[in-house]
């Protein structure tokens, strides 16, 4: 009992002492909880109808007290690591003098004992004015009527992961301090504790992506975000609020912040008293330190200023080598502060040297494979893939809050994956042939090949998902097996927009034809669902051939509504999906013509004052713009045979002419022009040689 009231009255003491740090953290979040609270309410209580979304002024001011008392506000969050820094070096700063270090380790108490009293002290420190600004923030919303159930739940997981967070940037704070000697060294541990992590993970994946030409950056994934405290508390921030769990980055924080402390536990039983006097309290730790922590950085800076060269290996193994010296010199300076000594050769520098040289020279051989990577069919479960001259003709909603190329792969799978697997195979045959290519540059024109991007994802049995990109050029035998792949009903029924798009959360259809753009359906449910289901089934029915063959007539802007989550305040909103209309979907365009909105497949030259044919051609060189204006009857009826949309057009394999635009002037002066493209034959070839023939600087 008496060893419990001594504890208890060691941590107000150390409280009492360090009653500034408890002042100032409480003004700094009072400042960005209460303060702002008060003058985001207000401001949202004296806004004028309509409200932003659809709110009305009770929801406003919910879902303003919301963001404000909720995980998502960022100054909280970078309050709380702050404070959690300032905690530890407060609480433990005594380690940097000997005077007070010899005070308390000449106390009748274990070093356990001790060290509980500072730690509790600092979390107390930070936690009661931390509680009192929350309350003082809800008991401004009471006053201004937008208190709720949802807000006390928001309320109560930003203390839960303010909480964690703290103990978890805490405990890295008091380890910076127990392996440093003096607030300089402290400082610049505790930055890299919370900086080495992704700095790690930054550089690995940098150079990944210098060096492997068939890696997917979009793919990268979130395991960035968990190798500090600080990027997962902020990934847990943008987390919340959306369709995706934050659950994975509190159960994160907590298993942390454990660690941390047990960490913290051993290494301050084992700190030596007169450690003050050096920059790193362990003499053996120098040379890991150094071996461990110098590489990424060095590595990352020297990718950076080698890519602006055009050696670019060349200058990245040779600032690599020069920034391994330098830096070198400088860290064990800072261990040492003797310069003749940081300038001596040391075994640990030459190390760093090696295991540059083994890295950089393996990434330059690929001794991995990664750019060869083919599992065998007997190893893969399903595979699925993106191309951006197909799918990227659709916009896909979001997959679980997420819109990235990765979410895409992973949720179209294909179980019947021999024509994926196919075109795989020609990848990395196409790789080894033709060797390393630039990612950037997955569609060239001019003199050059056309090029396809092809994303795959191959699902292996052991559950391990592997992304590549291969870009092959646009021949006979590419565009007949894309066609294979496309023709597959179990890929062509995931990735057509009539997969996902529900008739019942169409709010509006607008339609766009050769006559006219942007033209607002007159629908009703029934209709609306009968038109939809007629074009799914037309649609689903268009093979890869007849879609390359086609000219698309018009298309269809379906605005859909997304959601109205009213766990986060989210009202209405809309998304609006461009869907083609081609010329032989004759049900689709009847039903169409029978509600007011006619999709015809030719347009009569008699409609038509003029065309205007132009193409921009931009290169190192120069800028040519070049066009012509047709209204002779022949050449008329030649174009306008040919003309297209490309809104919803798969651009692998198709005739259209990119390089030149359309754009019809009719005789009705009341008709908007209308901007188009040809689908080129050599029917087109007198007319096209014509505009390159007009040169406008």
């Amino acid at each position: 009992m008496t060893s419990r009231n001594y504890l208890l009255k060691s941590i107000i003491g150390n409280m009492r002492r360090n009653l500034w740090l408890t002042i100032l953290i409480f003004l700094a979040l009072f400042a960005a909880g209460p303060v702002q609270a008060l003058v985001s309410l207000d401001a949202a209580k004296h806004t004028s109808a309509p409200y932003p979304n659809g709110f009305t002024l009770e929801s406003y001011l919910q879902w303003t007290l919301w963001s404000n008392i909720s995980l998502t506000n960022s100054l909280t969050i970078i309050l709380v690591v702050i404070c959690a820094a300032l905690a530890a070096f407060a609480g433990f700063f005594y380690l940097y003098s000997q005077e007070k270090t010899d005070f308390y380790h000449s106390l009748p108490l274990k070093r356990e004992k001790l060290f509980a009293i500072q730690y509790c002290s600092g979390l107390l420190t930070f936690l009661c004015p931390y509680l009192l600004s929350v309350l003082i923030t809800l008991g401004v919303g009471g006053v201004y009527g937008a208190l709720n159930s949802r807000i006390f739940i928001a309320a109560g997981l930003q203390v839960l992961f303010a909480v964690i967070y703290f103990l978890a940037v805490y405990g890295a704070g008091i380890l910076a301090v127990l392996l440093t000697g003096n607030l300089f060294a402290g400082i610049l541990g505790f930055m890299a504790l919370m900086a080495y992590g992704p700095i790690l993970y930054l550089t690995f994946t940098k150079l990944n992506y210098r060096f492997f030409d068939t890696l997917v950056a979009e793919t990268a994934g979130e395991l960035g975000a968990l190798f500090s405290p600080v990027t997962a508390y902020l990934q847990a921030s943008n987390f919340y609020g959306s369709d995706r769990s934050a659950t994975l980055y509190l159960v994160y924080g907590i298993l942390l912040a454990a660690l941390l402390l047990g960490a913290d536990l051993l290494v301050y039983h084992r700190r030596p008293s007169e450690s003050f006097h050096k920059t790193i309290a362990f003499k053996k730790l120098e040379p890991v330190i150094k071996v461990c922590g110098l590489p990424p950085v060095i590595l990352l800076i020297a990718m950076f200023f080698s890519g602006q060269m055009y050696a670019g290996f060349f200058w990245l193994v040779a600032g690599s080598l020069i920034l391994t010296l330098i830096f070198s010199a400088i860290y064990d300076f800072l261990c040492t502060m003797d310069i003749r000594s940081a300038l001596k050769p040391r075994v640990s520098t030459g190390v760093i040297l090696a295991g540059l040289i083994l890295i950089l020279g393996g990434y330059r051989m690929d001794i991995a494979g990664v750019d060869r990577y083919l599992p065998r069919e007997d190893q893969i479960a399903s595979m699925s893939v993106y191309f951006g001259s197909i799918n990227g003709q659709f916009g896909y909603p979001e997959e679980a809050g997420d819109t990235s190329l990765s979410a895409f792969l992973r949720e179209k799978k294909v179980e019947d994956f021999q024509d994926i697997y196919a075109l795989a195979q020609k990848g990395v045959e196409y790789y080894e042939a033709v060797g390393p290519y630039d990612q950037q540059n997955s569609i060239e024109t001019g003199d050059h090949q056309v090029q396809v991007s092809c994303y795959i994802a191959y699902h292996l049995k052991s559950g391990r998902d592997v992304y590549r990109m291969y870009n092959l050029p646009e021949t006979d035998e590419l565009v007949e097996n894309i066609g294979k792949i496309y023709d597959n009903w179990e890929y062509r029924r995931d990735v057509l927009p009539t997969s996902y798009i529900d008739p019942e959360n169409i709010q509006g259809i607008y339609t766009s034809s050769f006559l006219e753009t942007g033209k607002p359906l007159d629908l009703s449910q029934n209709s609306a669902d009968t038109l939809l289901k007629t074009y799914k089934g037309e649609l689903e029915n268009l093979t890869f051939l007849q879609s390359t063959e086609e000219k698309v007539v018009g298309y269809m802007e379906l605005q859909e509504r997304t959601r109205e989550d009213q766990s986060y305040y989210w009202a209405n909103d809309y998304i609006s999906y461009y869907v083609p209309v081609y010329e032989s979907f004759e049900k689709t365009r009847n039903l169409l013509e029978k509600m007011g909105n006619p999709m015809p497949n030719e347009v009569s030259w008699e409609e038509v004052e003029s065309i205007r044919l132009s193409r921009y051609i931009s290169t190192d060189e120069t800028d040519l713009y070049q066009e012509k204006v047709f209204q002779e009857q022949g050449e008329l009826e030649k174009i306008l045979e040919q003309i297209t949309f490309t809104e919803g057009r798969f651009t692998v394999g198709s005739p259209v002419n990119y390089d030149v635009s359309v754009e019809i002037q009719w005789k009705d002066q009341e008709k908007a022009p209308v901007a188009l493209y040809l689908m080129e034959d050599d029917s087109l070839t007198d007319i096209i040689d014509q505009v390159k023939e007009q040169n406008t600087d």
